[in-house]
């Protein structure tokens, strides 16, 4: 066993990246593993570069079976799932793929408060299911979007590209975050002051320990009966047990879901409610996007193997773990 592993110089721990770019990292001396493999097994020794995603992450017990470990490349942004302290302390280097995924998750988000708005869920059923003959007086009319208030959580990247679309549609937009920011979109430091004023609250926020559980019950309650919570971000900032409560009674309107607490587990509650829809984190899950997404990753990669500086790098790798 441990000649075999001698040889290996990348552990693939995502099961999300194209064909064609898997076959590049195994060519560059990559295995495909589970993180249940990895956890279960012995110490690899001799591999240098982990490839995860932020739904797998690697853990602190994950980075200690590699104790040669220079790089862990992430395909995508977020690294909350990355132990960084660990990294960090080791001299590790964390690259994601940022800037590419932009313009499809703020899509997204506009597609699915579109479908929460406009009923296209329960209306597409109803067509299917041939009741448009029969019963069509008793089709409930939809909402608008026009002239309607959203709050955007965090104006990042994504944040801006939602509230540019907003804008499109004649929203009204306003932004809560840590700072404001030189845009013409009305700032709110006060996070349930701007889910009070708000018709439809977009989370864009990114995701770890300082963002955890900040759209709490009273934000949602704040939102009220008539709100609709988008989350394209993380299941982790939203307190999900809260969010299925306010549901269930009414105290919040309506929820338009990409991502979870604890993923792919979605709760049994949330699945049974109807004035919810729900994707399964496909905010960057279109062809283009994703093939973008996995060539920046091999470049990165590519790059710490030659030598040359990372072109995404998080964390860049510690210049004296090449002396080890």
């Amino acid at each position: 066993m441990a000649s075999r592993q001698n040889h290996i110089r990348i552990v693939i721990l995502t099961a999300v990246l194209p064909a064609s770019v898997v076959a590049v990292l195994e060519g560059m001396g990559g295995r495909r593993m589970g993180a249940e493999e990895v956890l279960s097994g012995q110490v690899l020794a001799g591999v240098q570069v982990l490839v995860t995603d932020p739904g797998v992450g690697a853990n602190a017990d994950v980075l200690g079976k590699f104790p040669d470990l220079r790089l862990v490349a992430c395909y995508g942004i977020g690294i909350d799932s990355i132990h960084v302290p660990t990294a960090k302390a080791r001299g590790i280097g964390i690259s994601n793929t940022p800037g590419l995924l932009t313009e499809d998750v703020a899509d997204l988000a506009m597609a699915l408060m579109l479908a929460s708005a406009r009923d296209i869920v329960p209306q597409d059923r109803y067509v299917r299911d041939g009741r448009w003959t029969t019963i069509a007086a008793k089709v409930p009319l939809s909402r608008s979007l026009k002239n309607k208030a959203i709050g955007i959580v965090g104006l990042g990247n994504i944040g801006a590209a939602i509230a540019e679309r907003a804008s499109a549609f004649r929203m009204r937009v306003s932004y809560h975050g840590p700072r404001q920011k030189p845009v013409d979109y009305k700032y709110m430091p006060d996070l349930v002051a701007m889910a009070k004023e708000s018709d439809f609250l977009v989370i864009a926020s990114r995701g770890g320990e300082d963002t955890k559980g900040i759209v709490s019950r009273q934000v949602l309650e704040a939102l009220g009966p008539a709100g609709t919570l988008v989350n394209v971000s993380r299941g982790s900032i939203v307190d999900e047990a809260a969010l299925i409560d306010v549901l269930e009674t009414g105290e919040l309107g309506f929820a338009a879901l990409d991502v979870f607490a604890a993923e792919p587990n979605v709760p049994e509650r949330l699945r049974a409610l109807p004035n919810v829809i729900m994707t399964p984190h496909q905010g960057s899950a279109t062809a283009d996007t994703r093939l973008a997404m996995a060539l920046l990753l091999v470049k990165n990669v590519e790059a710490y193997f030659s030598g040359a500086p990372l072109p995404s790098p998080v964390v860049p790798v510690a210049i004296w773990a090449f002396e080890l």
